[in-house]
């Protein structure tokens, strides 16, 4: 199985190299068998290697048969994004804009697809636009939606809006479903132009309103992964437990670092522990920085099943009521949770610091802990603001240990900030539920001093362990961040200018230099939370890649996610190189090979599984945030208003709901809408609601299922609106 893994990479790179060196942009089969030196008989074998390498978008098959690299031929590869008005975009796995492509040349493409596009270049349009060429992978075959009946026949409308049009469904032994029921239906055939999707309901959720309904509705929109399958939990009881952990000492590379003093620091709701921190003072008014890390590498074997299934889901997912793990919580929770007092393995990275935030020494090794103390944020925050910490903590050189940290923390955030760094952390809904799940209140969460010692710790090692391994040319799994679109700029400039935001007009040309000092300038106002917003809009998402691109917003030329192994897959991977390269003489060739021809598709699929994740937390906050104002209908506060559209305008509350005012609230006048200057303006009265002003609005309805909430002018302030 080895020797057949190797050839398949070497094949795969010769291939690669070939159409990489070769004139032609595309060669045919028998052209591809010849240059490579291959006999008619190895035919198969070619073509099977290339089947794998166009799944994973590496190789692209052109309508004459022709084979070639995708950046070579024009093409691109990625996953779609659905709009209800029928077209799509495509997010490229390796570009920063996304691709608009309209209905008429999505042919049987949805939502979720991983496709292979074309670009169309097209005479005086800004934007791009592509013809989808080929569906490398289905992203989703069952969808929920409401069932109805019309005559004979039955048709799904699905709740995600991503996928236009209904799907018309047969039914078979499904008893007791009626029209308006929820249910999921399996496409067997994608609509292409008129003709409708088509499919077979395959299970009967229920009727809408009760809590049961709402969950497994949930579960299935967003293909929530259930229980972890039993071969991943066979394997888990396999495993060796707590009182085995020391023995690993035997191992010739670990160092037992159990008497080195050391705490985590989390949230007081945290159940698993990743990162613990240590920190002890160096010659020359430097600091010793250790970050000890969950060696879950040690546990979750490469190609075992609780690997196959860890990067299946690629993350955990941290929804409102519950979390649902990237591991089992015997391993999350339990083994790899860096528990106080308790012996644990690690990779600990001990970094010298001098007094400037500059990295002097780094050392690297798997290593055997035992957590002093188990801090949490908001202990830390009451000793930073001035509490006695012979009381709150049970260990009395901590106060000591923890002076230093934020002394060092602010030495590399300030160091941070001065090559760049954008300050785009946006404040966070903190919502409490009751054991209902009922929610309670909603606040807006910022970051103490206390997370913020911890962030720039992690950033630190993350950076050390990326530059580490990208030095020596080992491979590694990066997190990169695209510089923005020189188009992305102008149109923030143009919206900024129209918000009368007074640090965007005495910038003639908006360039990414410019984006710190216009957050910064822009810090302490009303809109502050809103410019942030439209310039985190204006970025490239950041994804995983196998390649060294950078990370523009954190103005690091490189980085990579290493500290938190417990809940993210690449973090795993990161630990298994890492390891690799410091432990039994480094990674050989061999390794380097097999970790360079895999990591392209780890990443792909990392990068997906982080956007579904994030789709079904973004969706999970808000469906408890239309709960929450179901109780609060008629109630009036004051927003500003985020997001302006011909349909109507998107109002942010202080506490960070969101609702929208749609066109008909907005009184007995005639609305349009200027979408340059991101107002809708009354015919009549020529009341003007614009991007950016404060609004006081009344609470008009809120539908927990569809997580939306809709307001209206409150009474008094009809017709009434505050500019800044």
């Amino acid at each position: 199985m080895k020797k057949r893994k190797n050839v398949s990479v070497q094949l795969r790179d010769k291939i690669v190299q070939l159409l990489k060196e070769k004139k032609q942009k595309a060669l045919t089969l028998p052209q591809l068998l010849s240059a490579l030196n291959m006999q008619k008989h190895d035919k198969n074998i070619l073509l099977d290697e290339m089947k794998k390498m166009q799944q994973e978008g590496l190789l692209v098959r052109t309508g004459s048969g022709r084979y070639g690299l995708p950046e070579r031929l024009g093409y691109m590869t990625g996953v779609l994004q659905g709009n209800r008005r029928g077209f799509a975009f495509l997010r490229p796995d390796r570009q920063d804009e996304d691709i608009f492509i309209s209905a008429g040349n999505l042919k049987d493409a949805a939502h979720g697809d991983r496709v292979v596009v074309r670009l169309d270049q097209k005479r005086g349009k800004r934007r791009r636009e592509g013809t989808v060429m080929g569906i490398l992978k289905r992203g989703q075959r069952r969808l929920v939606g409401t069932l109805r009946r019309e005559g004979n026949k039955y048709y799904v409308t699905p709740d995600d809006e991503r996928f236009p049009g209904d799907v018309q469904a047969t039914l078979k032994n499904m008893k007791h479903i009626q029209s308006g029921d929820k249910v999921v239906v399996e496409v067997d055939e994608w609509g292409r132009g008129r003709k409708p999707s088509r499919g077979k309901v395959v299970e009967h959720i229920g009727t809408p309103g009760n809590i049961q309904t709402e969950r497994l509705t949930f579960k299935h929109r967003f293909e929530l992964p259930g229980e972890h399958p039993p071969p991943v939990l066979k394997e888990v009881d396999t495993l060796p437990g707590e009182e085995n952990i020391a023995r690993v000492l035997e191992e010739p590379d670990r160092t037992d670092l159990r008497n080195l003093k050391m705490v985590t620091i989390d949230d007081e709701t945290a159940r698993d522990f990743d990162d613990a921190v240590s920190i002890e003072e160096i010659s020359g008014g430097g600091y010793r920085l250790g970050v000890h890390i969950a060696d879950v590498s040690h546990y979750v074997r490469e190609g075992k099943p609780l690997d196959r299934e860890a990067l299946k889901r690629g993350t955990s997912i941290y929804l409102v009521d519950r979390v649902i793990h990237m591991l089992p919580p015997a391993l999350s929770e339990n083994l790899c949770s860096l528990q106080a007092g308790k012996d644990r393995l690690a990779v600990s990275v001990l970094m010298d610091i001098d007094s400037r935030g500059d990295l002097i020494d780094a050392q690297f090794s798997p290593s055997l802990i035992k957590v002093t103390e188990r801090l949490t944020y908001q202990q830390v925050e009451a000793y930073f603001s001035g509490d006695d910490g012979s009381k709150l903590f049970a260990d009395e050189s901590l106060p000591e240990m923890l002076d230093q940290m934020e002394k060092l923390s602010g030495v590399l955030l300030k160091r941070r900030m001065a090559r760049g760094t954008l300050d785009l952390d946006l404040p966070e809904a903190r919502i409490e539920i009751d054991d209902e799940g009922v929610p309670l209140s909603i606040n807006k969460r910022t970051m103490g001093r206390s997370e913020s010692l911890i962030e720039e710790f992690m950033i630190y090692c993350n950076e050390t362990v990326a530059e580490y391994l990208n030095d020596r040319k080992i491979p590694c799994l990066y997190r990169v961040h695209a510089v923005p679109l020189e188009e992305k700029l102008i149109s923030l400039r143009e919206t900024l200018t129209l918000m009368n935001v007074k640090a965007a007009k005495k910038i003639k040309v908006l360039k990414p230099k410019h984006l710190k000092g216009l957050l910064e300038q822009t810090r302490g106002e009303p809109t502050e939370r809103l410019v942030r917003y439209l310039v985190l809009r204006s970025l490239p998402q950041a994804h995983y890649s196998a390649r060294n691109e950078g990370h523009f917003g954190l103005a690091s030329k490189c980085y990579c996610h290493f500290t938190s192994p417990i809940r993210r897959y690449p973090d795993l991977v990161v630990h298994r190189l890492l390891k690799q390269q410091v432990t039994g003489g480094g990674l050989s060739a061999e390794k380097k090979k097999r970790f360079e021809s895999r990591l392209p598709g780890i990443a792909v699929q990392s990068s997906e599984r982080e956007r579904a994740a994030i789709d079904a937390e973004r969706a999970s906050i808000d469906m408890k945030k239309a709960q929450y104002m179901e109780q609060k209908l008629g109630e009036e506060y004051t927003g500003i208003i985020n997001g302006v559209a011909n349909f109507g305008i998107f109002v942010e509350l202080d506490n960070t709901v969101e609702g929208m005012i749609p066109v008909s609230e907005l009184g007995d006048d005639y609305y349009v809408y200027n979408e340059k200057a991101a107002s809708l303006v009354g015919e009549r009265t020529r009341q003007t609601y614009r991007l950016g002003d404060t609004i006081r609005i009344q609470v008009v309805s809120a539908s927990r299922e569809e997580g939306r909430v809709t307001f209206g002018p409150a009474p008094q302030f009809e017709g009434e609106v505050a500019s800044k």
